[in-house]
C-alpha cells in the first residue's frame, strides 16, 4: 500500500509540519475540529496520521475513531507513552514563523529506542536521537524548563527596559544576545553579576527594587539556587 499522510491537529505543531511537507512537495490530508468534517472522512484513506492536538487528548481521540487502528500513528508530545502510537518529538522550540527546507531538515527528532526515522517518514532525513520511554518525563520537563522559562525572563523585563525605563530594543536584545552567546562559548562560566560574584549585599538591593513584583520571588530563588549549589 503506498504510504499517504494526514495530520490531525491545526496549531503550531501541525503549521510546521504541513510546511515541511509542502517543501518536500508530500501531499497530506489535514483535519481539525473547524474543518466541518469527521475525522474518518478526511483521514480515512491515509496510512500514517499526525496526531497533533493537545497532549492530554490524544489517547481519548485514538480511542474514540476506531478506523486509526490499522493506520501507522506518530505524536510529536515529547513526554507520553501512548499505546498504538509511535512518539516523534521535535527538539527544538517552534517559531511562528515557516522555516526553509533547510532548517525544518536540521531539527533532530527524539524517537524511542529501536524506531528508525524511516519507518515513519520516510521522506526526512533529520537527525535523531532516542529517549527511553521511562525517561521521558524528565526529557520533557528539562525541555520545558530550559527552553521556556528564559523567554519568559527576556519578555518580562524586555518589556520594563524599554517601556518603563525607555533602553531602545535593539540594545536591550544586543545585552540578551550577549549572555547567550556567553552561554554557548562556556556554559560552566557564563553568569555574570551579583549572583555570579555572590555579592548578597546587590542581590538583596535589587530584590527590593523590584518590589512587590512577582519575578522578586523568582530572582530570589535564583539566587539561592546559584548560593547553594
Amino acid at each position: 500500500m503506498k504510504r499517504s499522510y494526514g495530520i490531525a491537529g491545526n496549531g503550531r505543531a501541525s503549521t510546521h509540519l504541513q510546511a515541511y511537507f509542502r517543501l518536500l512537495k508530500v501531499p497530506y490530508k489535514l483535519w481539525h475540529r473547524s474543518s466541518g468534517l469527521r475525522p474518518e472522512t478526511a483521514l480515512g484513506g491515509c496510512s500514517t496520521i499526525f496526531i497533533l492536538i493537545n497532549d492530554g487528548a490524544i489517547a481519548r481521540f485514538i480511542s474514540a475513531n476506531p478506523f486509526l487502528k490499522t493506520k501507522t500513528l506518530i505524536h510529536f508530545s515529547g513526554s507520553l507513552n501512548i499505546k498504538g502510537a509511535f512518539a516523534m518529538h521535535p527538539f527544538m522550540p517552534l517559531c511562528a514563523r515557516p522555516l526553509s527546507l533547510e532548517e525544518y531538515r536540521r531539527i533532530p527528532f527524539a524517537l524511542d529506542p529501536g524506531v528508525p526515522l524511516k519507518k515513519l517518514a520516510p521522506e526526512f532525513s533529520n537527525p535523531v536521537f532516542r529517549i527511553k520511554k521511562s525517561e521521558k518525563k524528565l526529557y520533557h520537563a528539562l525541555c520545558v524548563l530550559g527552553a521556556n522559562l528564559p523567554v519568559l525572563l527576556w519578555q518580562k523585563t524586555t518589556t520594563a527596559l524599554t517601556g518603563e525605563l525607555g533602553i531602545p530594543r535593539a540594545r536591550v536584545q544586543r545585552y540578551f544576545q550577549a549572555a547567550l552567546d556567553n552561554f554557548k562559548e562556556d556554559p560552566a562560566r557564563a553568569l555574570s553579576g551579583p549572583i555570579c560574584r555572590r555579592d548578597a549585599a546587590t542581590v538583596a538591593s535589587d530584590i527590593k527594587a523590584l518590589g512587590k513584583d512577582p519575578f522578586a520571588e523568582v530572582y530570589s530563588a535564583f539566587a539561592k539556587l546559584y548560593e547553594n549549589n
